[in-house]
């Protein structure tokens, strides 16, 4: 009667459908974990056939005085947070971001009665007597309801779950109380968060707008806290955190996605359209290609990442149909890097979990990191024997980021910036976190780039200004060749001036440490924490670690960066209990 089309009677009713659907699904997974955390062992015991045997790992202890604690202290926990983590950091770092978040402001922050979780404990004691090294499993589905304010509209989230690991080294340990230097803590990967928008927030609560949300939130944290990015909490004056957020890698994986068979059928007409989600530790995450309506698909990508922590890190394989709206599931695998140990190289078929049928054809390639310059030529002819036409990694390049100094205001507003750092190798580009109204940012911010040709690399990093569309306003640039022509390969802490397209910068600078690693096959380098007599040295720009290989092998220098803290009697009893030495062998 009004020249309506019937098919916008069934577009309505479907998108009630799937937002019902939605609906159901958040509200039960937010009782489960509810009922997670009210009474953990009554749910378990409830569901007890429903576990598989991995449920039970001897080596992560449950830690059940802890949430006691946690539940007692929680309603007292609020106003600290409030003040110490929403207000004085998120809010700057969030304002920090763009110019069109400059009024951001949160306007209700009740964290509710349910407190976070710890789900387990795993300490380290191997390899690691000048520190002391955990991993926690943090679980949260909690009560809290935030409200932010932005231009006048208040937009909130509630019922928020979150899961992730979370691993803490307490580090390095002094002979005075608190006898804990610093605090050093980090995601060993993206963790999981979802939540229901309220208020204005419910206008873009619909499945992809929600989706590209938490992507944008996973980003920043991921920028922030998960590997290589780190957070140092420092419990005494003059610590050198600048070491303390710097880490040497173990080594590269080369991961090979070969084929599957047998994939499960998610398609009601034709076959499936499989692709690979290869997560590996850290906050990367790589995708294959799709093929087209098989079940047998040939995909022959590789994948390469840094491995941090080769003993305790996993490599996952998600296999998906790829759809119109929403991917499905068709099964997943994982894979311990410890795997490698025996075997620097292997080629498995690995079973499908999850699902009914299916497999995975995977093949992972573990290389050490090496300062020997003739194992360029090493890697080189091992790269061509592999795949004509793909470029491989030959080295990899630690750049750590200290800070800037003198960044120009904007010309337009003359105003102080709101700076961040682009770190740019070829097709690699890395971002540090944005500082709000700085001319002098202390970025702290390690970018690990592998390198396919490092002889004929630049490194690239731009500054740009947030407040103004992202505008560079100085650049670095360097070959990486210089990096390599080094003594040790690794120029320590120093200053560099920034140019500017629009013309000379006075005074501006930025302060990095730079180190080149040369990947070679198989475990010709281990890495590793031990104690000494020695630290790095209490004065301002200067650091000295020792470098020691098994069988007294040849010494090498030094690639940490140089802190900058005073000497008292806090670092002088730093330096008579504590050494960071970095033990790296020979390749057999």
């Amino acid at each position: 009667y009004f020249h309506f089309s019937i098919s916008w009677i069934l577009l309505a009713v479907f998108i009630y459908i799937f937002r019902k659907h939605q609906c159901t699904q958040s509200l039960l997974r937010h009782k489960k974990l509810n009922e997670i955390n009210k009474n953990e062992e009554q749910y378990i015991k409830a569901r007890f056939d429903e576990l598989p045997s991995w449920v039970f790992f001897p080596d992560i202890e449950r830690a059940e005085w802890i949430n006691r604690i946690i539940k007692q202290a929680w309603p007292y926990a609020n106003q600290y947070l409030d003040q110490a983590v929403f207000r004085d950091v998120l809010v700057p770092l969030v304002r920090g971001t763009s110019s069109t978040l400059a009024d951001f402001s949160f306007q209700k922050l009740d964290l509710g009665e349910i407190p976070p979780r710890i789900g387990g404990v795993k300490v380290y004691t191997d390899n690691v007597r000048d520190q002391i090294m955990m991993d926690i499993e943090v679980v949260y589905a909690g009560d809290a309801i935030i409200k932010a304010k932005l231009k006048g509209i208040v937009c909130g989230i509630k019922d928020i779950q979150f899961v992730g690991d979370i691993r803490i080294i307490l580090s390095p340990l002094i002979n005075t109380i608190p006898l804990v230097g610093a605090a050093t803590f980090f995601f060993l990967k993206k963790p999981s968060i979802d939540f229901k928008l309220t208020d204005a927030g419910t206008l873009v609560d619909i499945r992809g707008l929600h989706d590209l949300l938490l992507v944008q939130i996973n980003d920043i944290i991921a920028s922030m806290m998960v590997l290589p990015n780190r957070q140092v909490l420092p419990f005494v004056k003059d610590i050198p955190i600048g070491y303390l957020r710097w880490s040497n890698p173990q080594g590269v994986v080369r991961a090979f996605i070969l084929r599957a068979q047998d994939l499960i059928n998610a398609d009601i007409v034709g076959k499936s359209d499989p692709f690979v989600k290869v997560k590996v530790p850290g906050s990367i995450e790589y995708r294959t290609k799709t093929i087209d309506n098989t079940l047998n698909p040939e995909w022959n990508e590789i994948f390469e990442f840094v491995v941090e922590q080769y003993e305790s890190d996993s490599i996952e394989f998600e296999v998906y149909d790829e759809d119109l709206g929403k991917d499905d599931f068709i099964g997943r695998a994982q894979l311990p890097l410890n795997t490698l140990v025996d075997d620097d190289h292997i080629n498995t078929w690995l079973t499908l979990q999850d699902v009914k049928n299916g497999s995975l054809n995977v093949s992972l390639q573990y290389f050490s990191l090496t300062k020997q310059k003739s194992a360029l030529e090493i890697i080189e002819r091992k790269n061509n024997e592999v795949k004509k036409g793909e470029k491989l990694s030959k080295a990899l390049l630690v750049c750590y980021i200290d800070r800037c100094l003198n960044l120009p205001q904007s010309k337009k507003t003359r105003q102080e910036p709101n700076p961040f750092c682009r770190v740019k190798v070829e097709g690699t580009e890395t971002k540090t976190q944005t500082y709000e109204g700085q001319t002098n940012p202390q970025f702290e911010h390690i970018s690990q780039i592998l390198c396919s040709n490092p002889l004929h690399e630049k490194l690239k990093i731009y500054v740009c200004n947030a407040k103004s569309k992202n505008e560079v306003i100085a650049y670095f640039e360097m070959p990486i060749k210089q990096v390599y022509d080094a003594d040790t390969m690794t120029i320590d802490t120093q200053s560099y001036p920034l140019k500017s397209v629009s013309g000379p910068l006075d005074k501006t600078e930025i302060i990095l440490h730079l180190s080149l690693f040369i990947l070679s096959p198989g475990h010709s380098s281990e890495t590793r924490l031990s104690s000494s007599s020695q630290t790095p040295s209490a004065t301002p720009s200067t650091s000295r670690t020792t470098r020691r290989t098994n069988n007294n092998r040849n010494n090498m220098q030094d690639s940490l960066p140089r802190p900058s803290f005073k000497e008292d009697n806090v670092s002088k009893s730093i330096a008579s209990g504590v050494q960071l030495d970095v033990i790296i062998g020979e390749h057999n």
